[in-house]
């Protein structure tokens, strides 16, 4: 699901963006959210709307928001249901999903985020954070969404749990064509984790493009205030000061070969 925003009015500020199809794209910064609801289609202000090269007008915007599927970072439950499949069938209701075999459906989901069918039976109110987190991504999955929309995923997973989810999202990527949207204030994850990115500042859209080229402007991006990630310090480091003649990689061990071919 491709998403193209043009000539876009949010808060008096003109946005022209877009977010590709098949890839997973980062979206860093946006403390206020505007671009995040913006991508779920929750917030539209004025201007065009372009999905999969077809122009949507403002009464299709609902049908298109049912096909974006938003995990946002705020794990709370609700105070009525008691155990996982509760609050499943709760999501099920809220999304009007008819479901042939529900039960199924929500162990299938279950499954895909690595957690055992077993979980249904369990009290929401037993489960851990990275639990609660697994659970949250699975309900998200219910409607089968063309785009899926993350807000810090891979917040307290530890590592064996985050490599499975990051498996996870390149399979949704590859085998199903799905389209995957990255929000977090992790660098370090935005870096390794997705393939394009979105910098947001005061509402607007400071840089976007390829993940990589973006954060090799390390000067423009501390100049804003951005974050950089640890890694690309490193060799952002080694160039200005040492004067190494390395490239930047996603994965230390490609530093560390090409830090003794030059060194």
């Amino acid at each position: 699901m491709e998403l193209v925003f043009l000539n876009h009015k949010v808060e008096e500020e003109n946005i022209n963006l877009v977010v590709h199809h098949n890839t997973i794209t980062g979206l860093v910064n946006d403390s206020n959210k505007t671009i995040f609801n913006l991508l779920s289609l929750k917030k539209i202000g004025r201007g065009q709307i372009i999905i999969n090269n077809d122009k949507v007008a403002k009464d299709e915007i609902f049908i298109n928001q049912k096909r974006i599927s938003e995990v946002t970072d705020n794990i709370i439950f609700p105070v009525y249901v008691n155990t996982v499949e509760e609050l499943m069938n709760n999501y099920l209701r809220i999304y009007n999903l008819n479901v042939k075999d529900p039960s199924k459906k929500l162990k299938d989901s279950l499954k895909i985020v690595g957690l055992d069918e077993e979980y249904i039976s369990h009290e929401v109110n037993t489960l851990s954070s990275s639990e609660k987190k697994l659970i949250t991504i699975a309900i998200g999955l219910l409607s089968n969404p063309d785009t899926l929309i993350l807000e810090e995923p891979f917040k307290y997973l530890d590592l064996k749990q985050e490599k499975r989810l990051y498996m996870l999202l390149q399979k949704f990527k590859e085998q199903y064509n799905k389209t995957i949207i990255i929000k977090s204030d992790n660098s370090d994850i935005i870096y390794k984790y997705t393939e394009e990115v979105i910098i947001v500042k005061n509402n607007n859209i400071l840089i976007d493009g390829d993940t990589k080229e973006v954060y090799q402007r390390v000067d423009f991006l501390k100049r804003n205030g951005i974050n950089i990630p640890e890694i690309v310090m490193i060799t952002y480091l080694a160039k200005k000061d040492k004067e190494v003649k390395i490239d930047y990689h996603k994965d230390i061990r490609d530093i560390i070969k090409d830090i003794y071919k030059h060194v």
